[in-house]
């Protein structure tokens, strides 16, 4: 779901977006890969094994039947358009999530159009920032890029409370050898740390001494970590047409 500077009221935006009259879909899951003890990666396609039209960084309703939110709730796609399969990164939260983690190859359940703007669409550099599973609309943008130009320049600066924690750990290894993606990892709540990672909050300084001046930024975390570096960047001059926000609420 996105998130907004103050002025702008979330529960307005839910009710846009669940009140919008958008198509469902049967989808079924194709194989589901575990992140993290809390964190799996559904992948899957329509029921004739086609996928959803989409651009990166948008998102999905998913909806389940006898449930206390009916209208359903929103989750990021973590896959990039030209991939033969959809996926959604999910941390296990709450009622919705629960249901999609107990989700197995060849299970299906109820998908809406993609929708949303994350994703400005730019050829300036990108940076983007995000915690968590906030990962997935940032890879499914990195993704998409780099599959057009593996020159592209972009940076992420992820962090997670733990090693263990970070999702696509060998993905974006293998993405930051292949193309000119530079990682870097903060782990909040480890006191030790591989070499190549940073042990520590994000530092807002650090990633704007390293980001190119026309750069674009995308945040995605939970509303407190996006308030907060939204914050911080508009403080330290970024105007707030140049920051694309995303958040999931816990």
């Amino acid at each position: 779901m996105r998130w907004m500077p103050p002025g702008v009221s979330c529960n307005d935006m839910l009710r846009n977006a669940w009140c919008t009259n958008m198509r469902r879909h049967q989808a079924r899951i194709v194989r589901v890969q575990r992140q993290s003890h809390d964190v799996v990666t559904l992948y899957f396609c329509l029921q004739d094994g086609s996928v959803l039209p989409y651009a990166a960084g948008q998102y999905i309703t998913v909806y389940f039947d006898a449930t206390s939110t009916p209208e359903g709730k929103a989750y990021s796609l973590s896959s990039a358009p030209s991939e033969p399969l959809m996926s959604i990164t999910v941390k296990k939260i709450g009622e919705y999530s629960g249901r999609l983690h107990g989700l197995a190859a060849g299970n299906t359940f109820t998908i809406s159009d993609a929708y949303g703007h994350f994703n400005p669409m730019t050829t300036k550099p990108l940076v983007c920032i995000g915690a968590g599973v906030g990962i997935a609309p940032l890879w499914s943008v990195i993704k998409h890029e780099y599959q057009h130009d593996a020159q592209r320049v972009a940076q992420l600066f992820y962090s997670n409370k733990t090693v263990d924690d970070v999702a696509f750990l060998d993905e974006l290894a293998e993405a930051s050898d292949a193309t000119s993606l530079r990682v870097r990892h903060h782990i909040t709540r480890q006191q030790e740390v591989p070499a190549l990672m940073s042990r520590g909050r994000i530092n807002i300084e650090k990633c704007l001494q390293a980001a190119e001046e026309e750069a674009i930024y995308l945040v995605c975390g939970s509303v407190s970590f996006v308030r907060d570096i939204w914050k911080e960047l508009t403080t330290h001059g970024i105007a707030a047409e140049r920051i694309s926000t995303e958040t999931f609420f816990e």
